[in-house]
């Protein structure tokens, strides 16, 4: 490796880079910061073959800082290509997922990445970082959301949602990805009735449960939920009983059949019936079992 310095246009971004989503106030103050006293940490590249340019490895806030600021050169760490093992690059990324203004989406590409680079399970991905196994799985779960839901998540450690799409919100909204459009009001109600991370998952559990509530309970607050679900269960019941009655009876009409006053003529054609019935009570008795299960 050596220090030197290097024409800003011939330094090129990593499209690799972890972080998509750039702070554009704080990369404004770096830049003013820079203006007035230089840039004070050099970025570090690696010079890439057959073109005069280099690639970024760390430091593409400080280098886009600099653009701003107006410099024209800038100081690298040169690395070369030789050196880009897949442990170098595991190191590379663990460096930028240790971040804290990553986004939890970007660390969730960043932890693919490093599972494709260097073959890791989360858990050793977890151990690399000094992060639970299960953390590792829940940010990786985000990937599997609509993007245009994953993107509007911020990470928020101790303190209020206030309207705002977490990491725990997401896990919840996954539960919804075969109804996109319901997903995408319940973000919505998330956003306008500041929910927390627990009452989406409520909404989100009644609307599996009872796909055809699924405006009323999107329309209606979260506390009105269980006396929604509750006429649900209640008209539920009431239907099953209704039906019970109707096969009690049965018993009673059957005994209505008096053999003793039917002709021998018609006897098969009183079997024929009787078969098909029986078939047709098995057959919902087997339905019965079923939704038991």
């Amino acid at each position: 490796m050596e220090l030197k310095f290097i024409a800003i246009e011939k330094v090129i971004e990593d499209p690799d880079q972890p972080r998509k989503v750039l702070d554009e106030a704080a990369l404004s103050g770096l830049a003013d910061s820079i203006r007035q006293h230089g840039l004070l940490n050099p970025i570090t590249v690696i010079a890439l073959e057959g073109v005069d340019a280099y690639r970024i490895v760390t430091g593409e806030r400080r280098w886009r800082a600099s653009q701003q600021a107006g410099l024209l050169e800038m100081a690298c760490i040169v690395r070369s290509l030789a050196d880009e093992t897949p442990e170098k690059m595991a190191e590379q990324l663990v460096e930028n997922l240790q971040r804290e203004d990553l986004t939890p989406l970007d660390k969730a590409k960043a932890f693919t990445q490093l599972k494709q680079t260097l073959g890791a399970t989360n858990k050793e991905i977890g151990q690399r970082l000094g992060i639970s196994e299960r953390t590792v799985g829940y940010l990786l779960d985000l990937l599997d959301l609509p993007e245009a839901i994953s993107e509007q998540i911020i990470s928020s450690p101790n303190r209020p949602a206030d309207g705002n799409l977490t990491e725990k919100h997401g896990r919840f909204l996954r539960q919804l990805n075969d109804q996109p459009d319901l997903q995408a009001h319940l973000v919505e109600k998330i956003k306008g009735e500041k929910l927390s991370a627990d009452d989406t998952g409520k909404v989100a559990k009644a609307i599996r449960e009872s796909p055809a509530l699924a405006d009323e309970i999107l329309s209606s607050p979260v506390m009105e939920l269980p006396s929604l679900l509750g006429k649900r269960d209640e008209t539920t019941f009431s239907a099953g009983r209704g039906m019970a009655k109707i096969v009690e009876k049965i018993p009673a009409m059957l005994e209505e059949i008096k053999l003793e006053r039917a002709s021998a003529a018609d006897l098969p054609l009183l079997e024929e019936k009787l078969t098909v019935a029986r078939k047709a009570i098995d057959e919902k008795l087997a339905e019965v079992k079923a939704a038991q299960r």
